[in-house]
């Protein structure tokens, strides 16, 4: 899993609904007022 850590409340809240899931997050870059993510999560197996 690669994570890229980003700044704020934005990326804790990306981390903490993409690291229970084993997906991976990385903010592309920083717009006004906000960062953008690229999020990447797993299929679900069953």
């Amino acid at each position: 899993m690669r994570s890229l850590r980003a700044a704020g409340l934005g990326g804790a809240i990306v981390r903490g609904i993409v690291e229970p899931h084993q997906g991976a997050d990385e903010p592309l870059r920083n717009i006004p007022g906000g960062c953008r993510f690229e999020v990447t999560l797993t299929a679900a197996r069953g």
